[in-house]
């Protein structure tokens, strides 16, 4: 049996351990209409603390390679500069990204939960917030680089003519992180496959759009990086 296939056994094993406790915790608990209120507040208040978190520190992390990529220092200290540059680009790529799932998430469970109010236009404006910021990050390169042509977000074909931009050894990280996440994601969706399987069998509420639609995802996916690799 190959290291893949362990993988997706102990991805199916875990969700499927985690869930089952996650159930068996909520079907013996019995809140009231207050408390299950009061803890929603806790819940949302939370995540928009770590919103605002989140947002301060991509922000942080935009200033500072700009202050970086302004400064004239010798040739020795320049590939020290352009490592911790690199650093902070990537730091805050994730940062944005993390920004505008969590708002998603949190526009998503205000709209289950029924609550419209200030919990959606905060979740929708952090929302906003992070794609102006992943523009500003992504359109940051020409600056980085100044000497090299990076396209504008707005440029059509912008993936192609980044990787064109990009010189060998970008490319094959690339590569290697896109392979790498790509892989990841594979087991993350098996595993929350299995964890709306063990959902459905203990709450009686049947999660069967959802699955089909992650197993449709799966499918699509692989069959698009297949043909792609097929067809080159």
């Amino acid at each position: 049996m190959n290291k893949e296939a362990v993988k997706v056994i102990i991805a199916a094993l875990l969700g499927g351990i985690s869930s089952y406790f996650v159930m068996f915790v909520l079907k013996n608990t019995h809140l009231s209409q207050f408390e299950r209120s009061l803890y929603l507040d806790y819940i949302f208040i939370g995540l928009f603390v770590i919103l605002t978190i989140l947002t301060l520190s991509y922000i942080v992390r935009y200033l500072q390679i700009r202050q970086l990529t302004k400064r004239s220092d010798s040739s020795d200290e320049e590939d020290a500069i352009d490592d911790q540059v690199n650093r902070y680009y990537a730091d805050g790529m994730m940062i944005v990204q993390f920004s505008n799932l969590l708002s998603i998430g949190l526009a998503s469970f205000s709209i289950i939960e029924n609550q419209f109010g200030l919990h959606l236009i905060l979740s929708g404006f952090f929302y906003v917030i992070s794609c102006i910021a992943s523009i500003y990050f992504l359109n940051l390169m020409r600056q980085i680089y100044p000497n090299r042509y990076f396209p504008k977000y707005s440029e059509k074909n912008y993936a192609e003519k980044l990787f064109a931009a990009s010189d060998d050894g970008e490319r094959h990280v690339m590569f290697e992180g896109l392979i790498r996440s790509q892989s990841l994601l594979q087991f993350l969706l098996m595993g929350i496959i299995v964890v709306l399987v063990v959902y459905s069998y203990e709450t009686g509420q049947s999660q069967i759009f959802a699955i089909s639609l992650l197993i449709i995802a799966l499918i699509w996916s692989n069959a698009k990086y297949f043909l792609h690799v097929r067809n080159r």
